[in-house]
């Protein structure tokens, strides 16, 4: 190898390393607030957790590659969307009545793979789907996913607090947590705020520390290894689960075509041609693909992390060999069973600010989405019909006894339907402007 394309691999593997770390605060903290919400156990959630980066690492490498029709061939960083957290915790609740733990959890997982088998079909229309899903109805959707998750965070703080032996620690933890995450997201410092949600978890971390809310008494690490099983939750499929998932599939879709059409742009290619087209259908189904992968390993469905197009744009390079490198230490980070150990040892405090501020930034993405097309009253009905007829519904469903109870579940979800209301909205309201190609 020439002393070039030395110089050239290292400066892939150090900012490949920074990609990965860009992107590992956000892929460890979904499936680790998403087991708290559902109550898992320590092995559990560790084996979430773990399993989440292996398969965030693999899926990286296929979105990467391409493989015929499937790939973006840009570097696109995959990860586990949080636009899911809120569905399947609720989705969780209502199995583990009637289903043991790992039942109910090998059940979301195969309804999950039913919704990415079907969005997998749905890519093939990709340019149809970029007109379904309007930025009114996914601004739309990604307030109703923030707002409700940020109404459960802040109920859970507040009962953590009341029932805190020391609430004035408790409180100082919050409060550093809090602005160790704001400071170092919204500072001057760019590269800090690529890993903002990894630094604020630390430094809270730490704080609590101080304050003796640290117990790493809890620490158990068994395995020197972690290796991911296939359906280690068994399987199962809920048509009821199906259709609360698959709207949140067609909202995360949206999503990443805008990260990829910013990571194309952010590569130099050109928008609009039929290489673009190409890219965009590819990268869609790397993350039906991938969500399908994650669902048959028992972690939860990825996504094309925004994460790191900051970094490209720091950087300026976009070389897809960078995201192998990121790739490759995802996958390292994921068989090391002791990080998942270590992760559940953060305190609660530090995890409930961090996601509270998480699911805040999710809220005000959609609004920022909803903002740059609200032109008319006709935006502002599909986004206050949506927001509010969602969480009527579903705050009255129940004594709506005529209804089948199958669907009174599916409408008790203030999310799915507050989008599906949105969704017919957008639909039949007239003086809807037609979609075109235009970035």
């Amino acid at each position: 190898m020439s002393d070039e394309a030395l110089k050239l691999s290292g400066q892939s593997f150090l900012l490949g390393s920074q990609h990965a770390l860009a992107a590992v605060g956000g892929i460890i903290a979904a499936p680790l607030i998403i087991a708290m919400g559902m109550g898992l156990s320590a092995s559990q959630t560790s084996y979430l957790i773990s399993a989440a980066l292996v398969i965030s690492g693999l899926a990286t490498v296929l979105q990467i590659v391409q493989i015929g029709p499937l790939g973006s061939g840009l570097l696109s960083l995959q990860g586990t969307s949080f636009a899911f957290v809120g569905p399947l915790i609720f989705l969780y609740h209502g199995l583990v009545e009637t289903h043991s733990s790992d039942a109910a959890l090998g059940i979301l997982f195969g309804s999950a793979l039913v919704c990415a088998g079907v969005m997998i079909l749905l890519t093939t229309f990709v340019k149809t789907l970029r007109q379904l899903i309007t930025s009114n109805v996914s601004g739309l959707t990604l307030v109703l996913i923030g707002g409700s998750l940020m109404e459960t965070t802040a109920r859970s703080l507040f009962e953590t607090y009341t029932s805190a032996a020391a609430p004035g620690p408790f409180l100082w933890v919050c409060g550093i947590t809090l602005v160790a995450l704001l400071g170092l997201s919204l500072g001057p410092w760019p590269r800090l705020r690529m890993v903002s949600i990894l630094a604020g978890l630390v430094l809270g971390t730490l704080a609590a520390s101080f304050f003796g809310w640290l117990d790493g008494a809890s620490l158990n690490v068994a395995n020197a290894l972690f290796l991911p099983k296939l359906m280690p939750f068994g399987f199962g499929i809920d048509w009821m689960v199906v259709v609360i998932l698959f709207p949140i599939f067609l909202v995360s879709a949206t999503e990443s075509i805008g990260d990829l059409t910013a990571t194309n742009a952010l590569s130099g290619h050109p928008y609009g041609d039929a290489a673009y087209w190409r890219r965009l259908r590819g990268g869609l189904m790397g993350d039906a693909v991938n969500s399908g992968l994650a669902s048959v390993f028992g972690t939860f469905p990825n996504t094309t992390f925004s994460q790191n197009n900051g970094l490209i744009r720091l950087s300026g390079a976009s070389r897809p060999t960078i995201g192998l490198y990121a790739a490759g230490l995802l996958c390292l980070l994921g068989l090391m069973p002791v990080l998942a150990e270590v992760i559940q040892v953060i305190p609660d405090p530090v995890i409930s600010t961090t996601t509270f501020i998480l699911f805040g930034l999710v809220a005000w993405a959609g609004l920022q989405v909803f903002k740059s097309n609200a032109r008319s009253w006709r935006c502002g009905l599909v986004f206050l019909g949506g927001l509010g007829g969602g969480y009527w519904v579903a705050g009255n469903v129940e004594t709506w006894t005529v209804l089948p109870g199958l669907l009174i579940q599916v409408l008790a979800f203030p999310v799915s339907t507050g989008a599906f209301i949105g969704l017919m909205l957008e639909a039949i309201l007239p003086g809807r402007a037609r979609a075109t190609d235009a970035h």
